[in-house]
């Protein structure tokens, strides 16, 4: 007798089985989705912003290119 009324205050079925609903469960799978796209979109433009820019000089000013001081 106890054993079912701990079941029923847990919400269990008998066979173990707990069920977390259609609507959380899709909830929880479109928290996935929308994770995944985030990370994706922040890779393509970290790589994105690390190509040089459009007329921007590859190379990196030296002191050495400098002509020297009259």
């Amino acid at each position: 007798m106890l054993d079912l009324a701990v079941l029923a205050a847990q919400e269990i079925d008998p066979k173990g089985n707990q069920s977390i609903g259609w609507l959380a469960g899709l909830y929880t799978l479109g928290l996935f989705i929308v994770i995944g796209l985030l990370l994706w979109s922040f890779t393509k433009m970290a790589r994105k912003a690390r190509e040089p820019w459009e007329g921007e000089d590859t190379d990196a000013r030296r002191p050495e290119d400098d002509p020297p001081a009259p």
